[in-house]
């Protein structure tokens, strides 16, 4: 009996053993899952921040680069990846990958980036995948997240482009400002403007004077020179084209202009009178005072020059027709194409002459768009320096034309407050907006602002990978 409780004592101890060996084994494991679950979360959380810093913060400095980045950044504005400073990233991960880590506080981590589109395409710069840093290998951890933006200059080009071209008779006034001033004209003469020519250099110019109703010559102008030479017409020979030596006068439905040779150029102040003439109602005005080059020779070069842009962004996707004003009678002059050589070409021979159909070219356009073109997304660029003055209802033409066309975008070229209107009203029906050009410089930037501003940027995916 006694051998057999000692049997059992041994027994007792070897079980005792055998358990707290689980126990101890258990707790090696239970620290070890434990340390890898806290590992992940850690490097989840780390993920999390690195994208938050990188895609929510522009950097420091603004224009940070490899060899001055204070603190990393990627944006431009929330969502948009400036696309210089993540080619700097990509040069500072080559060159200094210690410094990333420690910028983005990655502690014990290490880091992976790439970009890809939204396919899984890599993004390419420079003949290689967009990628940095040290792919995960032996890790113990990974955390990989992915954010979507809009990456820099990654654009689509995909665009069918109606440019509406105003060759009204009012495109042969000139187009570079002097001055400018609006009002409303009373029924006696009244001293509206004072303008200062400078001494040099002497050029022709011009006074226009636009008034809100365009179906008269209610407005008259004349102007003295700062030698107290007269300029104009009396009310007593209301068809008076001579408005003195070098000066030539034209009353229009709608405006009364005078043009001067450059012989009659003063310097000093020049003073502007205006009145209405044999009309009741209010009538307001617009008075611009200008020097060459002639509006339409102006939207001209402003005009091929657009079509070398879109012909050297796009390198030949996006397509382009051409559409003039013709009297009442808008004239489509170019079918689309992407013969970009053709288009200036066509838009050397335009000539300026008639009226001003807004609304009629505004439902043309749509018409031929809708039915015709062949890219994604359909823009109607509309340039005019007046107002309707064929009778249409260019907000019922934009409301109509906005149904058929993506969008419509409206510029006004050395316009007065009537045309202005009208346009901003028609921009904003088209979900686009009106752009003002007083000469031929800020027309090119405006067709550019169009362009650039309308052109479906790239998504691309970021994706960031922390392990250790």
């Amino acid at each position: 009996m006694q051998h057999k409780a000692q049997i059992s004592g041994l027994d007792l101890i070897l079980a005792l053993m055998l358990f707290f060996l689980v126990m101890v084994l258990f707790a090696i494991l239970w620290d070890l899952v434990h340390y890898n679950i806290r590992t992940t979360a850690d490097a989840d959380i780390i993920a999390i921040q690195v994208a938050n810093k990188l895609l929510n913060s522009p950097g420091y400095p603004y224009d940070w680069n490899a060899t001055n980045v204070q603190l990393i950044g990627l944006s431009s504005e929330r969502g948009v990846m400036d696309q210089a400073k993540f080619e700097n990233l990509l040069e500072l991960l080559e060159l200094d990958y210690e410094k990333v880590r420690e910028l983005l506080g990655l502690g014990p981590y290490q880091i992976y980036i790439n970009m890809t589109y939204i396919d899984g395409s890599p993004v390419i710069i420079d003949g290689k995948p967009a990628e940095g840093g040290i792919p995960p290998e032996n890790a113990t951890a990974v955390s990989s997240i992915r954010r979507m933006a809009i990456y820099g200059e990654v654009v689509v080009h995909n665009n069918s482009v109606t440019f509406v071209f105003d060759s009204s008779g009012s495109m042969q006034w000139f187009s570079t400002s002097m001055g400018y001033k609006n009002g409303i004209l009373s029924d006696s003469w009244v001293n509206v403007y004072n303008v200062t020519f400078p001494s040099s250099p002497a050029s022709n110019f011009d006074f226009v004077l636009e008034f809100n109703n365009t179906a008269g010559s209610y407005g008259r102008i004349n102007v003295t020179s700062p030698s107290g030479i007269k300029y104009g017409c009396s009310d007593s020979s209301p068809s008076c084209t001579n408005c003195g030596t070098g000066c030539t006068a034209t009353h229009y439905s709608g405006a009364d202009y005078m043009n001067f040779t450059s012989a009659r150029w003063e310097a000093g102040v020049w003073k502007v009178y205006a009145r209405k003439r044999n009309y009741a109602n209010p009538l307001s005005y617009d008075l611009m005072v200008q020097t060459p080059p002639k509006r339409i020779d102006a939207a001209k070069n402003a005009t091929k020059n657009f079509i070398d842009v879109v012909a050297n962004e796009s390198k030949g996707i996006d397509e382009i027709s051409l559409y003039r004003f013709n009297g009442c009678n808008p004239q489509r002059i170019s079918d689309f194409t992407t013969n970009y050589p053709s288009l200036k070409t066509i838009v050397d021979g335009i000539t300026a002459s008639g009226a001003t159909p807004i609304a009629q070219s505004i439902i043309n356009a749509a018409d031929y768009t809708n039915t015709t073109a062949t890219r994604k997304h359909t823009i109607m660029i509309v340039v005019s320096d007046g107002s309707e003055t064929c009778g249409g209802d260019v907000i019922a033409a934009a409301t109509y034309a906005a149904d058929k066309v993506g969008k419509i975008c409206t510029v006004g070229f050395a316009q007065g407050s009537t045309g202005e209107a009208q346009l901003k009203q028609a921009a904003a029906i088209g979900r686009c907006q009106y752009y003002s050009a007083r000469n031929e410089e800020e027309l090119e930037i405006a067709l550019k602002q169009i362009y650039f501003g309308n052109l479906e940027k790239q998504k691309v995916l970021l994706n960031i990978v922390v392990w250790r």
